[in-house]
C-alpha cells in the first residue's frame, strides 16, 4: 500500500511509469524558455483609454506631462499627444 504522501502515478503493464504529460521543456529548441500558459492575447486597443493615458488634457494634469508638452512643442511637432 503506498503511503499518503506519495502520489499515485499510472504504472504500465512491465512497470514503468506513464508519461501523461508531454515534455516541452526536454525539446532542444525551448530548453531555455519556460512555457507555462502559452502565448496571450494582451493587446486590446481602446480609444478612450489611450486618450485618458496620453491625451493632451492626462499630459497637462502633471507637471512632468507638461514639460512633455513644452519639449513637443520646441521641437516643432505637428501633434503633441493623441
Amino acid at each position: 500500500m503506498p503511503s499518503p504522501t506519495t502520489p499515485s502515478l499510472p504504472i504500465c503493464a512491465d512497470g514503468t511509469l506513464l508519461d501523461l504529460v508531454p515534455r516541452l521543456s526536454a525539446h532542444p529548441a525551448l530548453r531555455s524558455l519556460q512555457l507555462r500558459n502559452g502565448p496571450r492575447d494582451t493587446y486590446n486597443p481602446s480609444h478612450r483609454v489611450r486618450k485618458r493615458r496620453h491625451g493632451f488634457l492626462a499630459r497637462l494634469r502633471s507637471r512632468t506631462g507638461r514639460k512633455v508638452l513644452l519639449r513637443r512643442k520646441l521641437k516643432g511637432r505637428v501633434a503633441l499627444t493623441h
